[in-house]
């Protein structure tokens, strides 16, 4: 017989007339437990026993006046029993608490979450982060959003020591370019030329913001993950005690740590999960931008010059999926007038109107994508983050047998998903 696995064993020794507000102890201490969220606990009645305060006879279950032994036994993952234990301190006062490994045969655990305990930012951080400095000429600054997939570049002094951070936002507010950065590799040069004399001269330092937010390589995913969500990022600088820049933590990262550890927890057969791990379907985003097959292109434009960074999904009359509009598939398909109207009305402080963009009498079925690699309603998350790491993917689309677009997931709801899900 293998025992291939262990959990912790807690048990507190109560007796029966121990109160809490009115009530039984041993109650108290149950529903603390079940509500931080303990895999189960149990309270077993001794038939008879002693302890400190009855050296002058054993009480016994067939006896009255006497305070029979109660005690409280918890198993549970290792982890979980130290994030839990300390939270009982008030209600166990003096009583005698133990702990101890216990090696399983067979069990079913709650789930641990895609996170372990044990693992920090430092742990699973981009190390090779490029960095510019303040006097960084801004052209030279923008290839590395290109060139290394980045949402956020870490500015840095001489000591590399954090000072700023510069983001593709900060680019458009910023500076004279409004179309997206990575617009600048399919332009031909007569078209970037113009774009690159309004901003020679300009440096990160007069673009960057200087109050940069980050995260300390020390702290656990999940109290990064919460940083993250609040401040709305996709990918974060990580810094030592003394600010100085150590790497980089984005979803992608993420993502793939809540893979590895599921695979992990797979390699353990002895104890299983006792929730499988929840479908897209309750997380995905249900709100996004679609539009009809049978809508004018000028139309169709002017809604994805408006989040040009997001990608419009096409749907027939019946709302299948059938297709993708992105600006990439737009530039790359047209010509001409069509293509500098197309530029132009990028390069505008505000979204354009339909009337001023190209493709009033034009099919937008000539400009498509085909229709991504999709997922279905039962998809569970795990499979999730592995299907968009493996597309290196921003967003998949959730369909039904019938191919009907029911709604997307993306990188940040995933997250968002997987941290309810941890410790």
């Amino acid at each position: 017989m293998a025992l291939e696995a262990s959990v912790q064993r807690v048990r507190i020794y109560l007796s029966q007339s121990d109160q809490w507000q009115g009530g039984p102890l041993y109650l108290a201490i149950l529903e603390r437990l079940r509500s931080a969220g303990a895999t189960g606990a149990t309270a077993l009645t001794g038939l008879a026993g002693f302890g400190p305060g009855q050296r002058g006879r054993l009480a016994m279950l067939n006896e009255s006046g006497y305070d029979l032994p109660v005690i409280i036994e918890w198993l549970d993952r290792p982890e979980r029993v130290a994030r839990i234990l300390p939270l009982l301190d008030d209600l166990c006062g003096e009583a005698m608490v133990t702990s101890e490994p216990v090696p399983v045969y067979r069990a079913t655990l709650r789930a641990r979450g895609p996170f372990s305990a044990d693992r920090s930012v430092g742990d699973l951080m981009q190390t090779e982060s490029p960095t510019v400095t303040s006097a960084t000429p801004l052209l030279e600054a923008l290839r590395h959003f290109v060139t290394d997939k980045l949402a956020v570049l870490p500015v840095v002094d001489a000591t590399g020591l954090l000072v700023g951070t510069l983001t593709s936002q900060e680019v458009a507010w910023r500076s004279p370019l409004r179309m997206p950065i990575w617009m600048l590799t399919k332009l031909t040069s007569a078209e970037r030329e113009p774009l690159v004399q309004l901003l020679n001269g300009l440096t990160v330092g007069g673009i960057m913001t200087t109050e940069p937010r980050y995260v300390v390589e020390t702290i656990t995913i999940p109290q990064a993950l919460t940083t993250m969500i609040e401040w709305g990022l996709r990918q974060v600088p990580v810094v030592d005690r003394h600010r100085r820049l150590v790497g980089l933590l984005g979803e992608d990262d993420i993502l793939r740590e809540a893979v590895m550890q599921a695979e992990n927890s797979a390699d353990e057969p002895a104890v299983r999960e006792a929730e499988p791990p929840p479908p897209v379907s309750l997380v995905m985003q249900t709100v996004f931008h679609a539009v009809t097959i049978t809508q004018p292109l000028n139309r169709v434009l002017a809604q994805l010059l408006a989040t040009p960074l997001q990608p419009l999904f096409v749907l027939d009359p019946e709302r299948r999926l059938v297709g993708l509009l992105t600006l990439a598939s737009v530039l790359k398909g047209l010509a001409g007038e069509e293509r500098t109207k197309l530029l132009t009305a990028l390069q505008q402080p505000e979204p354009p109107e339909a009337a001023s963009l190209p493709g009033r009498d034009r099919p937008l079925a000539e400009l498509l994508e085909p229709p991504p690699p999709s997922l279905v309603p039962d998809t569970n998350l795990i499979d999730a983050a592995h299907r968009l790491i493996e597309l290196q993917a921003t967003q998949l689309p959730v369909v039904n047998g019938e191919q009907t677009l029911l709604g997307i997931i993306a990188p940040g709801g995933l997250v968002r998903a997987l941290l309810q899900q941890s410790e």
